[in-house]
């Protein structure tokens, strides 16, 4: 249990890191000026309890992930990590597009892109985390 429960709390926590510096400090302004014609669907404040149900819901996949795959260094983490927040950002992004209004058709070629750098290195990070001996 030790095993799994060290390397999701690690992807955690950089999950949620890189989410705010990607998602707020570093492209805040393109996501505003890329909004759709969807009105008043993002919250003024996100619902904390909702973001760490998510965030540990995403870093147990990408653990589940990484353990199948037979990962145990952070950069082999971070080579299947990037194949899988690519294609795993593809495959929301535009689902997303093709259903809602949310965002403009640049969000959905930019966000499979800021996806795979995110679950690149929280992958890197929960692959060294799986590599360490645990007592």
């Amino acid at each position: 249990m030790k095993r799994f429960l060290v390397p999701v709390l690690t992807g955690t926590v950089v999950l949620f890191v890189l989410g705010f510096m990607l998602y707020v400090v570093l492209l805040g302004s393109f996501y505003e000026s890329n909004l759709g014609s969807a009105t008043g669907v993002l919250r003024e404040v996100p619902v904390p309890w909702a973001m760490v149900v998510a965030h540990v819901g995403l870093a147990s996949v990408l653990t589940y992930v990484l353990v199948h795959a037979g990962v145990s260094s952070a950069g082999a983490g971070l080579r299947v990590g990037t194949v899988f927040g690519l294609l795993f950002g593809i495959a929301v992004a535009f689902d997303l597009f093709a259903v809602t209004n949310w965002s403009t058709v640049t969000v959905a070629f930019v966000e499979p892109f800021v996806t795979a750098t995110r679950l690149a290195l929280a992958s890197a990070a929960i692959g060294w985390a799986l590599g360490r001996d645990l007592p």
